[in-house]
């Protein structure tokens, strides 16, 4: 009998090797997974191997990989000086409604615009009201219904500190704050308290909260109504770093600090713009967003160093140039949107992902006996696929071909830098 159970015993594990199959692992009943996580006990068909390396990285497969950290960006757009001369009123007058519409001036950015999670600009006029009179330069002053336009364009903010903040005087102040309020749309640079003006504006998107502030050179030699300091914010270092130190410790990730400054009409920074962007900088401002030359000035990248050593990249684009204006020639009616991402990931600080410039160009023609301003921008418009636009004769395309070549190439010569990375 014993000789019996010896001889099946062989035979079966003849058939096993043959078969060329490995015997099952068994498993205990109190090292198995609990009935809800149970999984069938299988044979591996797959061949054996007695590398240690191989054996190590299966292992690891079986592990639980740690999840990237969440990544959240936004992406914030910035334009120039935003301008109402005399001509534009004409332009935008509607004679059948009695009523000034802004809309058109934006029509072909605006796609563009609503793309954004954040759109700035510096308002360069004042909104006081009609009994004020309506007037352009030297000292402005628009319909409200250009801020209405300006929030259905995409706007989210408005810088309001430049050199035509008191051109209506204290109460041009006032009632500008007054019709942004009731469009909607947040602002920066003049205030109506002190208490207001200690508060930096901040914006909030994605989990990114990015602080704003805003100051100018100057208001054209209106001086500020005495005990009324807060009303306009100047350029003055030591107010600059209190703020941003303030908008840090309100949590803000990163700081942009609108400067109306330069001199007009120089398409290089001059020496005291660069001053004061390095001191903003050394302040702890991520981005500087620079407007009043009204033409296009250079961006760069700088990489910042804090007093413990740490490292962080910082923006600058020393003149956005002219948005909208009746001003023409000279590059004057060349202006820049500005395309900032902003990336934070997990825990780590947030910090500028990468930036473009996207050229535009003020169009003015006349159809029918009336003006017309309208915003091309430039890449977009050159495009073959886009066709030729009726209100453009070739001769301005020609032109808008030059311009968009030269800005290209201006407004990138300080990028020695590569993109933070």
């Amino acid at each position: 009998m014993k000789k019996v159970l010896v001889c099946l015993l062989i035979i079966l594990l003849a058939g096993v090797v043959m078969a060329g199959c490995s015997l099952p692992t068994y498993v205990h009943p109190d090292d198995a997974p609990a009935a809800a996580d149970a999984v069938p006990l299988a044979v591996s068909t797959a061949p054996e191997t007695d590398t240690a390396a191989e054996n190590t990285s299966a292992g690891d497969e079986s592990l639980p990989q740690e999840a990237p950290p969440p990544e959240q960006r936004v992406t914030l757009m910035a334009v120039g000086d935003i301008m109402v001369h005399q001509a534009q009123l004409e332009a935008a007058w509607d004679p059948t409604s009695q009523t000034y519409q802004f809309d058109p001036f934006f029509a072909r950015v605006k796609p563009i615009l609503q793309s954004a999670d954040l759109v700035v600009g510096n308002l360069e006029t004042t909104l006081a009201g009609k009994d004020l009179r309506f007037t352009g330069y030297p000292q402005f002053n628009s319909p409200e219904s250009l801020a209405s336009a300006l929030k259905a364009a995409g706007f989210t903010a408005l810088t309001t500190a430049n050199n035509h903040s008191l051109d209506r005087r204290e109460a041009g102040v006032l009632r500008t704050l007054q019709h942004l309020d009731q469009s909607g749309l947040a602002h920066t640079g003049t205030f109506r308290t002190p208490e207001e003006r200690n508060l930096p504006l901040i914006l909030e998107k994605n989990g990114i909260r990015l602080g704003l502030i805003a100051y100018t050179y100057g208001t054209n030699g209106i001086p500020l109504p005495k005990g009324k300091p807060y009303l306009v914010n100047l350029i003055q270092p030591e107010t600059i770093q209190q703020d941003i130190a303030t908008a840090r410790a309100m949590g803000v990730d990163l700081v942009a600090v609108s400067l109306h400054f330069g001199a007009e009409y120089q398409r290089l920074p001059n020496q005291a713009q660069r001053t004061l962007v390095d001191q903003c900088f050394s302040y702890g401002a991520d981005l500087i967003l620079g407007h009043h030359p009204h033409v296009l000035q250079p961006y760069e990248w700088r990489t910042l160093t804090d007093e413990a050593g740490r490292t962080r990249k910082g923006l600058v684009i020393y003149s956005l140039g002219n948005f909208i204006s009746a001003q023409r020639g000279d590059y004057k009616d060349v202006g820049g949107i500005l395309s900032v991402t902003l990336l934070k990931r997990g825990d780590e600080p947030a910090v500028l992902e990468e930036a473009s410039l996207i050229p535009t160009y003020v169009h003015y023609n006349r159809s029918k006996g009336k003006r017309q301003y309208v915003i091309y921008p430039l890449a977009e418009t050159l495009d073959p696929a886009s066709g030729q636009d009726p209100q453009i004769s070739t001769e301005v395309y020609k032109k808008m071909e030059r311009l968009y070549k030269e800005i290209t190439i201006h407004t990138t010569q300080y990028l020695s830098e590569k993109k933070p990375g």
